[in-house]
This record gives C-alpha cells, structure tokens and sequence, in this order.
C-alpha cells in the first residue's frame, strides 16, 4: 500500500548514528514549546515518571526529543519532496504521515534509548510527542519550502540546526581520531 511505500522512503533518516547520542549530552539548556496541540498521552504519563530533580534525566530527555525531531523534519522533508511530484489525490496528507512518523518512534526509540543508557518507554513517549505536536508544523514548513534543517532549533525544540551538529559531529569524530592516532604512537 501507499503507507507502505512511504515507511520504505524513511528508512534511511531511522537510522542515527550512535555518536550523535553523546553530542545531544553536551547541548546547552533547551526547552520545549508547544507548536501544536498539547500531546495529553504524553502528559499523564509525564505526571506519573517527571521528577524535576533529576537533572540528567532531564538533559537525556531533551536531548532525545531533539534527536527525534532531527529524524521527524528529515522525514517531512523527503515526505514533501516525493508529495510534490505526485497527483493531489496521492499526497500524504497529515493524518498518514502522522502515523508514518509513529512507526518510525517505533522502531527508533529503543536505540536511541540504547545508546544514552535510558528507557524504552521514555524515548518512545519523547517521541510521540515531538510528532503528535509538531506534525502540521513540519508538513506546513516542507510544504513552503523551508530550511528543515532549521525546523528545530526555530521551534527551541534544539539548540542548534542540523547542519551545526552534522559539522560538530564531524569534528568530534576527527578529534577522536587524532586522539587514537596519538595513543597509538605511544
């Protein structure tokens, strides 16, 4: 089916390189803001688990919804940019990307977890939340051609772009290269 076909398009932007777990640990303070409707899943689970003292949990969880909505605009991207060459009636529309984006939560969350040490269930809520209320946001920006490599640092959802932590990425890497190289020669 058309979903079907859609979830094969998004497989590539699933797949987040661990590293990139340890650099949303080093990003400055970020809050969340509320650019769709409140996620109410979300927010009785978060009265259940949400202890504003753990400090490490609270940098761990935002940096995973920034991850999350790295992964989500990348997707509303491609979604919009295979949209535009096909009929009105064929288009994704909100409500099917929606559930597109669910699954890749899915199947994503438990190795994002993984790789920051944290919960399942954590990352998964995280997750749907940065969809279910960002979703018509993301398709609106894809849709007027947008820098979405931006779409999350402009909704504070993260402290920087994409393309930022792609090149902080690649400089960690090399320092981390260099460093090997180093302890080698020893």
């Amino acid at each position: 089916s058309r979903l079907r076909s859609g979830r094969r398009a998004f497989a590539e932007v699933s797949m987040l390189p661990r590293c990139w777990c340890v650099l949303f640990l080093l990003v400055p303070d970020v809050q969340l803001v509320d650019a769709g409707a409140l996620d109410q899943e979300y927010q009785q689970w978060a009265d259940r688990v949400y202890k504003p003292d753990d400090k490490e949990g609270l940098e761990k969880g935002k940096a995973v919804a920034c991850s999350f909505c790295q992964v989500c605009a990348n997707a509303v991207k491609k979604q919009s940019d295979l949209n535009r060459a096909l009929p009105r009636e064929e288009r994704f529309i909100e409500e099917q990307m929606e559930e597109v984006l669910l699954d890749i939560c899915e199947s994503t969350a438990p190795k994002i977890a993984a790789g920051m040490g944290g919960y399942k269930k954590d990352a998964l809520m995280l997750c749907k939340r940065i969809v279910r209320e960002n979703v018509g946001d993301m398709m609106d920006a894809a849709a007027l051609g947008e820098d979405m490599d931006k779409f999350c640092k402009e909704n504070a959802i993260c402290p920087m772009g994409m393309d930022d932590m792609v090149k902080m990425m690649e400089l960690l890497a090399k320092v981390n290269k260099e460093k090997e190289a180093m302890e080698g020669e020893l």
